[in-house]
């Protein structure tokens, strides 16, 4: 069984619900808890908030430092620190496994070509995310820049704190109604907190939960199952 490294901190919320997931899972399926072996690195996250390209020598860090407290390879808990993945993925001693392709994986299943795509300004705003996607055949579109910042806010006032209010959700269904209206044919969450508010029963298209997608596939990797 293959050792878990989780890249967290960015934010706490969502590593716990990584640790959660894949220890809740696998008790689920095999009824002990014999679950993987997990190794978390806990990052700062104000270094982090809109720093882009910057922070690819402290993601390097931080890997390698999981590397050598005996990870076998790392999942990143977080959708936007997935910027600086194409830039150093090759330069590690371990893999890092993208949430992007794990999420394509999903959409693809589904047989789906247009999806939209929520999460902090900062992913929405840059390309990295909607190339990722493009890569595997699939086109992303995202709000316009008013609903980008009621978004953003929402995640970083509130679901980073994890308070959840009906009122935000009721914002981010509007957002999403007007996307569906441009042709989205499904939802990607690409925030791992978003889906503390948002879950299938609140929207009328395929809901995509990045973090849910990326922790099943750290547990199957680290079981050695394989899900084609």
């Amino acid at each position: 069984m293959k050792k878990i490294g989780i890249l967290g901190g960015l934010g706490p919320e969502s590593t716990i619900a990584y640790y959660e997931y894949i220890t809740r899972k696998y008790y689920e399926k095999y009824g002990n808890y014999k679950y993987p072996e997990i190794i978390i690195y806990s990052l700062t996250f104000s270094e982090f908030i809109n720093q882009g390209y910057e922070t690819a020598g402290k993601v390097k860090e931080a890997i390698l430092s999981l590397h050598q407290a005996g990870a076998d390879f790392v999942v990143a808990a977080c959708n936007s620190v997935h910027i600086v993945y194409d830039k150093i993925a090759n330069e590690l001693p371990i893999p890092w496994i993208s949430i992007i392709d794990a999420v394509a994986e999903e959409i693809q299943k589904e047989h789906l070509k247009r999806v939209s795509l929520l999460g902090t300004i900062f992913t929405m705003s840059k390309d990295f995310y909607r190339k990722g996607l493009l890569k595997q055949g699939i086109e992303a579109i995202v709000p316009d820049a008013e609903d980008q910042k009621k978004i953003n806010e929402i995640i970083y006032k509130e679901l980073v704190l994890k308070k959840i209010k009906n009122s935000s959700r009721k914002k981010v269904q509007g957002i999403i109604k007007k996307l569906s209206q441009q042709g989205a044919e499904g939802i990607v969450l690409a925030c791992t907190e978003l889906p503390f508010l948002i879950s299938q029963k609140d929207a009328p298209l395929k809901v995509f939960d990045t973090g849910a997608i990326h922790a099943q596939k750290a547990l199957d990797i680290a079981l050695g199952v394989t899900t084609e």
